[in-house]
């Protein structure tokens, strides 16, 4: 379970959906198993392994914030060595499996776990507010490489696809950032509310949230979407509108963490709009 708990599962699984997702929308609903499998693996592992660098690189800023002292590093359960050869391994071992469907994937699964590793979590986390922001490519990537495992043709729907999770990064962490904002001002991570300020924060997210839904709308009007889709945008954006809108009203930490879990939601809930509305259609 500790080596579990490093590879992040929650993101694990996120970043595996929508990878997958991607790859169903992109093939009109049907559904390969000779190329989700290797996608499935290959996205995984890579997620993975960039997980456990993330905490390798962060293990000495996670033992002073309360939401991170007791993962397996700053608590001294793991060997520092062993994560950091265990993480580069699962990224090594993506790319063969990756490269079974073309180099496209692979490319951008590397690329997606650079970014997040090596970009985000060793560069910009502790020089700039902005480092949320700019790490939202490392999701991305998983988007892009979902979509080239079925085709090799450039179009303006991966891209506004792939720009669904660059828009919702920042709102989902920002929300998180203010919900522990303490932790992370102890820890002198420049997060938005450490520098901003909690209003500052909640104007930023409530910003990025509707720059967010503009997108969900017009994949609609761009992409070979239909009813499903555009229902289950409609409706995932109102409630998730609505409590960043609260957020906003009164940026406490309570909304805070509720707008944080509400987020992760709303973003599947997307994907998964999608697939049932090729599936169907």
């Amino acid at each position: 379970m500790t080596y579990i708990s490093l590879a992040k599962p929650k993101i694990l699984i996120l970043v595996v959906m929508a990878a997958l997702s991607s790859a169903i929308v992109a093939n009109q609903g049907n559904i390969l198993l000779i190329m989700s499998a290797p996608l499935v693996l290959a996205v995984g592992l890579a997620s993975a392994g960039a997980a456990f660098l993330n905490n390798y690189l962060d293990r000495d800023i996670d033992a002073v914030m309360e939401r991170t002292r007791d993962r397996p590093l700053p608590n001294g359960k793991v060997s520092p060595s062993k994560v950091f050869l265990a993480g580069l391994m699962l990224i090594a071992v993506s790319l063969p499996i990756a490269l079974l469907l073309n180099y496209l994937v692979a490319l951008f699964i590397l690329a997606g776990a650079l970014i997040y590793s090596v970009l985000y979590t060793m560069w910009l986390k502790r020089r700039t507010s902005l480092n949320i922001v700019i790490g939202g490519l490392a999701g991305s990537c998983g988007i892009l490489a979902g979509w080239f495992a079925i085709t090799t043709e450039v179009s303006l729907v991966p891209i506004l696809v792939a720009s669904l999770v660059f828009l919702w990064t920042p709102s989902h962490f920002w929300s998180l950032a203010l919900a522990h904002q303490e932790s992370y001002r102890k820890a002198n991570i420049p997060m938005l509310p450490v520098l901003a300020g909690v209003k500052k924060t909640a104007d930023f997210i409530l910003l990025s949230s509707g720059l967010l839904l503009l997108v969900s709308f017009l994949i609609y009007f761009v992409g070979s979407f239909h009813e499903v889709y555009l229902l289950g945008s409609l409706l995932l954006g109102g409630l998730f509108v609505v409590s960043n809108i609260r957020l906003w009203r009164q940026p406490k930490r309570e909304r805070a963490w509720t707008n944080f879990k509400l987020s992760g939601i709303y973003l599947l809930g997307l994907f998964l709009s999608m697939v049932l509305d090729v599936l169907i259609y």
